[in-house]
């Protein structure tokens, strides 16, 4: 899922390291309300499903769903503004 929103393994080793990579994707998660860094980190992170992430957090499958992919959204662009082509 967040392929559509990171740059590819190649251009990266030619853009920036993976820590400051992950400096940005702090940032953006910094940005975000304590309910979507939850969502986030436990899909991405922990690679929960979709509703276990929805049980977890008390809401709807599609809620949790559609929030992801307005934060993947959100991320890429936070990413294109530091400069890094996706």
């Amino acid at each position: 899922e967040l392929e559509e929103c990171l740059p590819d393994e190649n251009s990266i080793e030619k853009q920036l390291s993976s820590a400051e990579i992950a400096k940005y994707i702090d940032s953006f998660l910094e940005s975000q309300t304590k309910e979507n860094r939850v969502i986030f980190i436990r899909r991405y992170y922990f690679s929960d499903s979709i509703t276990d992430i929805a049980e977890r957090v008390a809401m709807s499958d599609n809620n949790v769903s559609v929030r992801l992919v307005r934060m993947r959204k959100t991320l890429r662009n936070h990413l294109e503004k530091e400069g890094i082509e996706i």
